[in-house]
């Protein structure tokens, strides 16, 4: 949005001679979101968290057969008590909800990233807030599926 805006006063300032996106652009400097830093954060923690999605998924046994507490990591899975033996009787409800919500942080990171990649191809003006393009081979659809 912030480069559409940008290419459409770039135009009317070449028309009528105004420097009306010079205030825009300084302003634009300074939100968060120019920083690539903000990006590089959510892209970290949207890997971050399909890796844990992929890596439960990829189990060859179920969780019901191991007593063993859902982590991220294996190497942070501890032991079930005794106690929570109860708790075995809710855990398909709490599995479809878990898997709900997979699913849609899926479709979200998939939509976040080719929206990047939309933003990221090359635009018809150089600037320096241009972006540079993806690379040739990045397909989001098939490397996802």
């Amino acid at each position: 949005m912030v480069a559409g805006l940008h290419k459409i006063l770039k135009k009317y300032d070449k028309r009528s001679g105004d420097l009306i996106r010079l205030p825009f652009i300084q302003k634009v400097l300074h939100e968060p979101f120019f920083r690539t830093e903000v990006i590089k954060k959510l892209v970290k923690e949207c890997e971050i968290m399909i890796s844990c999605i992929f890596s439960r998924n990829t189990r060859s046994i179920p969780p019901e057969d191991i007593d063993l507490k859902e982590g991220c990591h294996e190497q942070e899975q501890q032991p079930v008590a005794v106690e929570e033996t109860e708790k075995h009787l809710t855990v398909p409800k709490e599995l479809e909800e878990i898997e709900c919500m997979e699913n849609m942080y899926l479709k979200l990171s998939i939509s976040a990233l080719r929206s990047l990649k939309q933003i990221r191809n090359s635009s018809s003006t150089a600037s320096m807030f241009a972006l540079a393009p993806m690379p040739p081979g990045s397909d989001l659809d098939e490397s996802w599926k």
